[in-house]
């Protein structure tokens, strides 16, 4: 059974935002589709179906919403496209019908400059600007770019593991300045892994292997170091509340046990939250799978801590409330799980045995020695997580080869919008970075040479 509103708007001037967003300006008439097409061959609501505005000048101001509702199944499985050609000419009669109601029975003329055409497409991400050269200003030469945070007006902080610095970047591209460098000082990088632009100004950057998160202050001078950490700093980092949160990786030798946790560090308060603790039994195997598998998601907004596991065989993002209330999750009903092809599956292999190649050159490989890797035969469920101006969270799908977003907004537990990036862009080896201050994108292990990518709908 598939359900339907319709709106008809015949008041003049309502924007997409009254509606989903605010990315569209005025129109006439618009289709905003809010539904998925499940994996099965029957089509199913997902969160209200159509709505459809129009404006039709010769009538008074009236708003109509109704719903009706049909069913059909498909020998396959139709595309988004198929679906809105099957079912346009029907609902834009309804709607018309209930123009000519409301217009006392009498059919108005109309005209093509007064009726705009349909708008159909899906949010696509585009780019707005580019920060990075492959040769000239050293400001603009990167080595590594590890990770990327925006502060609070926009300016990017890019973390660069080669050069063991951060450069900060003003939102049209412009350097603004840099901190850091390669040593054991205070301020002073071994092996950045994160950054995280904190909610009162200041920088922290994650130093693993070190044990630290130095702190940097909004005119970049060195202000703390955190180092009370029982395992090493966290691979991860996001601003979280006065401070961080980051997810963690411990070993203990004794127990022969490794642990995985995501915690909060107040300073004002110099607490640790703790969300969560796994411990799990210690082989060479399992260290090989934590080696090879992605990055987690973490982002937090005032009310909640957003968590998406880096290997996740199911959809789920889990959220954890700043207030220690019962966490619960996001999800995508009709997930099912995609397999891999032999092409990225070989690529995972070859990955592995640079890693592998890497890590006997630097002596930390012994502990490895003749373990198997098996690489897994179904894409991860769920890539980068992110949250943007609106509150909304964006939640990467793992399977697809174009980079696609399920958006959920604030409160919703199902994702109501798909958002894109443009496929003539060809960023699907991208890292995505979704804030409340920027959008933006870069890859660990670029063809050509490391830049960023700024990003806009």
């Amino acid at each position: 059974m598939f359900m339907f509103q319709i709106l008809i708007s015949v008041s003049g001037n309502m924007k997409r935002n009254d509606i989903l967003r605010k990315k569209l300006p005025d129109f006439h008439i618009g289709i905003l589709p809010l539904y998925q097409v499940s994996p099965v061959t029957r089509l199913r609501p997902t969160g209200g179906g159509f709505y459809i505005l129009l404006q039709f000048k010769p009538c008074s101001a009236i708003i109509f919403l109704f719903e009706f509702e049909f069913e059909f199944e498909c020998e396959r499985q139709i595309t988004q496209t198929e679906y809105q050609e099957i079912t346009m000419k029907s609902i834009i009669a309804a709607a018309l019908t209930l123009i000519l109601f409301a217009c006392g029975g009498s059919e108005p003329s109309v005209t093509n400059s007064e009726v705009a055409p349909v708008e159909t497409e899906i949010p696509m991400l585009q780019i707005a600007t580019e920060i990075g050269v492959e040769l000239g200003d050293s400001n603009f030469v990167f080595g590594v770019i590890q990770d990327l945070d925006f502060t609070a007006e926009g300016n990017i902080a890019v973390l660069d593991s080669r050069k063991k610095n951060v450069r900060l970047f003003s939102p049209a591209g412009d350097f603004l300045g840099e901190f850091g460098g390669e040593g054991e000082a205070p301020g002073e990088f071994l092996n950045p892994r994160g950054v995280a632009c904190l909610n009162d100004g200041r920088i922290a950057v994650t130093d693993p292997f070190s044990r630290e998160v130095e702190v940097f202050d909004s005119d970049l001078q060195h202000s703390g170091t955190v180092s009370d950490f029982t395992t090493r700093a966290p691979f991860v980092i996001t601003a979280a509340g006065t401070g961080f949160a980051g997810e963690q990786g411990g070993f203990n030798r004794n127990a022969g046990t490794v642990t995985t946790s995501v915690a909060l560090w107040e300073e004002e308060s110099d607490t640790i939250h703790v969300f969560f603790e796994i411990e799990d039994n210690f082989s060479p195997e399992h260290m090989i799978q934590r080696i090879m598998m992605p990055q987690a998601g973490l982002v937090a907004d005032a009310e909640n801590l957003y968590y998406s596991a880096p290997v996740s065989d199911e959809y789920v993002v889990s959220v954890y409330p700043m207030n220690g209330s019962e966490s619960y999750n996001l999800t995508y009903p009709d997930y099912a799980q995609v397999i891999k092809s032999d092409q990225d599956i070989e690529e995972d292999i070859i990955a592995y045995e640079y890693r592998m190649q890497g890590m006997a050159a630097s002596g930390r490989g012994s502990r490895l020695a003749g373990a198997t890797y098996e690489p897994p035969l179904h894409y991860y469920a769920t890539g980068s997580i992110g949250i943007d101006a609106d509150d909304n969270i964006w939640v990467q799908r793992g399977w697809e080869s174009n980079p696609t977003f399920d958006l959920f907004p604030p409160g919703a537990r199902e994702p109501v919008e798909t958002v894109i990036v443009n496929p003539d862009l060809d960023l699907s080896d991208f890292t995505f970075v979704i804030t409340p201050n920027g959008m933006a994108a870069f890859n660990l292990n670029p063809e050509n040479y490391p830049r960023v990518l700024i990003l806009d709908l």
